[in-house]
């Protein structure tokens, strides 16, 4: 495993073929100590779909979630407090900068913004 990112709340690794980014037990204030094995895994070739969502509503990052997490049950946990949420957003993208810097990540045009110009 590879880190890509990490802050307070969350650290970022990847593998051949997949994003986990994982709670850090370490930093759990004890109300949120439930979230301990909490993890999410992303296929890399779904790690965009994650990225164009990440700063959407809750609801609907939140549903998106639930396809990748490890306990279905404990995202509305996540995606309900703010400094977890708002750590996972930015660790999150932090990763994708370190993903495209290894080669994993490749940045491309899509159709629609080459026709425009």
């Amino acid at each position: 495993m590879n880190i890509l990112a990490q802050g307070r709340f969350w650290r970022v690794s990847s593998a051949k073929e997949s994003v986990t980014l994982v709670i850090q037990k370490a930093s759990l204030p004890e109300d949120l100590l439930e979230l301990r094995d909490f993890r999410i895994e992303v296929p890399l070739i779904r790690w965009n779909r994650l990225i164009k969502n990440l700063n959407s509503d809750r609801k609907l990052l939140g549903g998106l979630l639930l396809n990748f997490a490890s306990k279905a049950e404990l995202v509305s946990v996540v995606i309900g407090n703010d400094r977890l949420l708002s750590e996972l957003r930015r660790i999150a993208l932090d990763a994708t900068a370190a993903l495209v810097e290894e080669g994993l990540l490749v940045l491309s045009l899509s159709e629609s913004t080459e026709d425009k110009g």
